[in-house]
């Protein structure tokens, strides 16, 4: 699966064209809506794979969709990054507790609750790791839920991520995508001590996020519970 997933974005005669066009929007991601097309076109890239069409990677076009298809995935991205938010807000407030303990008659903090507070903070801890490794495990289930079905609601369904993130080869695809990321990262770093290499950063991190939608739309087409509701997605759908 590495293998090919590397290979993918380097296929077809547009192959250039399309990276170019991907890095460009990498680059100009930091004012926020050209990030959204890039958004829209990884849909795109799950979508037709996990549709078997996996020997070309899509172009380019039909952009309105595009924008739309990105707008939906960058709110689903945010939904599940505010999960983990919330516990470590918790988390924080829960260490604020040991120091606000209620005092004894003698002006000493109160040993029961102080230990409570400390418990409380360390179960909210492990439940925050717990939290964000789950929202970083199945955002990529829950995009590609959408891209495939074409409804939002499919992103947040138990039913349906369940299926997803419990397959075998969705996890092995998780984590060949999170390889290509890291890899992608370290290239980078190690190509911005040239001015040219500083230069193609964006485009290697297009290429990374490429291959990885590639990854995760190999897997996503063998859950069966996926493949009864696949069909021609509309652009944005709720239902």
């Amino acid at each position: 699966m590495l293998e090919d997933a590397l290979r993918y974005p380097w296929t077809g005669e547009q192959k250039v064209e399309t990276i170019l066009i991907g890095g460009v929007l990498s680059l100009l991601g930091v004012f926020f809506i050209p990030a959204l097309f890039m958004y829209g076109y990884l849909v795109r890239v799950i979508r037709a794979v996990s549709a078997g069409d996996d020997e070309v990677p899509p172009v380019f076009d039909d952009w309105g969709d595009l924008f739309i298809e990105g707008v939906v995935a960058f709110l689903i991205s945010l939904v599940y990054s505010l999960v983990p938010l919330v516990v470590i807000g918790l988390a924080i407030a829960s260490f604020v507790l040991p120091a606000s303990v209620v005092t004894t008659t003698g002006g000493e903090p109160a040993p029961g609750l102080s230990i409570i507070g400390i418990l409380f903070a360390l179960v909210v801890v492990t439940v925050t790791v717990v939290g964000s490794l789950g929202a970083v495990y199945l955002l990529p289930a829950a995009v590609a839920a959408y891209a495939v079905t074409g409804r939002v609601g499919a992103a947040f369904s138990p039913g349906t991520l369940r299926a997803i993130g419990g397959s075998q080869t969705y996890a092995v695809a998780w984590l060949v995508a999170v390889a290509i990321a890291i890899g992608a990262q370290v290239v980078g770093g190690l190509a911005s001590v040239t001015v040219v290499g500083a230069v193609l950063i964006p485009f290697l991190s297009f290429y990374g996020n490429v291959a990885g939608a590639y990854a995760i739309g190999t897997a996503v087409r063998e859950v069966p519970a996926l493949a009864s509701e696949s069909g021609t997605p509309t652009a944005g759908s709720v239902a």
